[in-house]
């Protein structure tokens, strides 16, 4: 696995509830952190404040790629958020798949 470690937004060690307490109390609307998956090691996800709360999406590794379970896909995770970063508009779950 790539070292993601010089990322401000990657929390290697963080769980998900950790991750909505830290951002409901140092985040604002569209803050957002990426941490390891607990419920599928090897993938991520991408915890983002959105409306005054946290949105977990599942973000795959492949093993070749990363996408948001049927999105764009990327080489890396950092390409994945930094292109949602520059994109207007946030990464939304619809019906359980990633729409923009």
């Amino acid at each position: 696995m790539k070292n993601y470690f010089d990322f401000r937004w990657f929390w290697p060690t963080i769980s998900g509830i950790e991750a909505e307490k830290l951002l409901m109390e140092r985040g604002v609307d569209c803050s957002f952190l990426a941490r390891p998956s607990s419920s599928n090691p090897g993938d991520f996800t991408l915890s983002v404040r959105r409306n005054g709360e946290v949105t977990h999406i599942k973000i795959q590794n492949s093993g070749d790629f990363y996408d948001l379970y049927g999105g764009e896909k990327f080489a890396t995770l950092s390409e994945l958020v930094q292109y949602y970063m520059e994109k207007q508009g946030q990464p939304k779950e619809k019906m359980g798949r990633l729409s923009n």
